[in-house]
């Protein structure tokens, strides 16, 4: 195999796994909003948390 097939097999399994990965979150999100519309996802922080948090443990141990 040529330098240009292997750049080209490796581009299109990229793609697959992205156009996959699309797919399968999608079919996550639909699930999410039809049966579970109230549920968050724990894939974010809301601002409030995280400034509770930096206080809480970076704030302190920063000198003066």
């Amino acid at each position: 195999m040529t330098a240009l097939m292997v750049s080209a097999v490796a581009l299109l399994v990229l793609g697959l796994v992205l156009i996959f990965g699309i797919l399968f979150f999608s079919v996550v999100k639909h699930i999410q909003r039809k049966y579970y519309p109230s549920w968050k996802f724990p894939d974010y922080v809301s601002v409030g948390y995280a400034e509770y948090l930096f206080r809480k443990f970076v704030k302190r141990d920063l000198p003066k």
